[in-house]
């Protein structure tokens, strides 16, 4: 057993995102359902990203761990772990992890599903973080995919707010004085059935018993507890955030760069407005992307990184909620 903690960080991000785009139109010829009058469902929304069909999600999670392992510069012989996390697994069972595991060739990894629905991802960072520092692992390689177009039922309003992608990212130990700092987490297990995958058919199928069934697992939204979600997640978001800041003796304008989920236009906004960070201190994606889940903040902080948002000792706040319903958040100092 290792007596002395390892500063443990991320030394590699990237994204994997699909190249078809699909905008607003087109749903132009499909009636939702369920919605209000004057309502638009394409608040600040103009396209999303869709996976071809004959796309496996581990072929994706492959392709994005790879990725992560270029950019970190670590080869697959000195991944000791793999963490994957799919919003949509190939199979019901078993999960991802190993056969990712097996087309990244980590010959020395163990492999672990890791699932807190859109929040993996920070789950993934605070449980690899920790490892690394209690030096059980050197080198873990964290995945997450959101393939949202392979069970969203296009006729609910709230579905067109879904996109797909992929993202990853290798932590290892860093220079003292980088890497995680800590982290704080609550859940609201009333909310469990807010957000659910349930077997059924498209709720604008109005199907005959001469006609073929449509039913396939899809994406469900509880209307009235999606709506208590709503009403609660600033101030959830918020208890969380300020836990967190206590935790680490820090203040909103410490914080250099805050990233977080986007499940819908208005929440990233208002979930850094909620404890004072500036807007020029975080970085979104919702009108490009749409809710890309667990795939939102590895894509986001590739992108930073890219626009060189990111210096040396940065601190990064992540944070995330996630069906369930939890929410955590993490702070990280930026650097190897």
């Amino acid at each position: 057993m290792n007596n002395s903690l390892i500063s443990a960080g991320i030394l590699g991000v990237a994204a994997f995102v699909p190249e078809k785009v699909r905008k607003n139109d087109y749903w132009k010829n499909i009636k939702f359902t369920d919605l209000k009058e004057g309502k638009n469902p394409f608040d600040n929304i103009e396209e999303r990203r869709v996976f071809p069909e004959e796309m496996l999600p581990s072929d994706a999670e492959a392709e994005a761990g790879r990725r992560a392992m270029e950019t970190a510069g670590v080869s697959a012989d000195e991944i000791d772990l793999v963490m994957v996390q799919s919003m949509s697994q190939d199979e019901i069972l078993p999960g991802n992890a190993c056969i990712v595991q097996y087309k990244l060739g980590l010959k020395n990894a163990g492999a672990w599903t890791v699932d807190t629905c859109c929040s993996s991802f920070v789950t993934m960072v605070v449980t690899a973080s920790n490892l690394i520092a209690a030096g059980e692992f050197k080198k873990i390689l964290i995945i997450t995919s959101a393939f949202c177009s392979h069970m969203i039922d296009y006729s609910d309003y709230q579905c067109c707010y879904l996109g797909d992608a992929a993202g990853a990212a290798v932590l290892g130990p860093v220079t003292d004085g980088r890497g995680y700092m800590a982290s704080y987490c609550n859940s609201h297990g009333e909310y469990h059935k807010g957000f659910t995958l349930q077997l059924r058919q498209p709720k604008a199928y109005d199907r005959r018993h001469f006609m073929s069934s449509l039913e396939k697992p899809l994406l469900t939204f509880d209307k009235d507890m999606t709506r208590e979600i709503g009403k609660g997640s600033v101030e959830h978001m918020r208890f969380v955030l300020d836990k967190l800041l206590e935790k680490t003796k820090m203040n909103a304008k410490d914080i250099d760069l805050f990233l977080s989920h986007q499940p819908c236009h208005w929440a990233h906004a208002a979930w850094r407005d909620s404890v004072g960070i500036l807007p020029d201190n975080s970085y979104q994606s919702f009108s490009k992307y749409g809710n890309i889940a667990s795939a939102t903040i590895p894509v986001n902080l590739s992108e930073a990184a890219e626009r060189g948002m990111l210096k040396d000792g940065s601190k990064l706040l992540l944070a995330s909620s996630g069906a369930g319903e939890n929410h955590i958040a993490a702070i990280l100092r930026w650097g190897k």
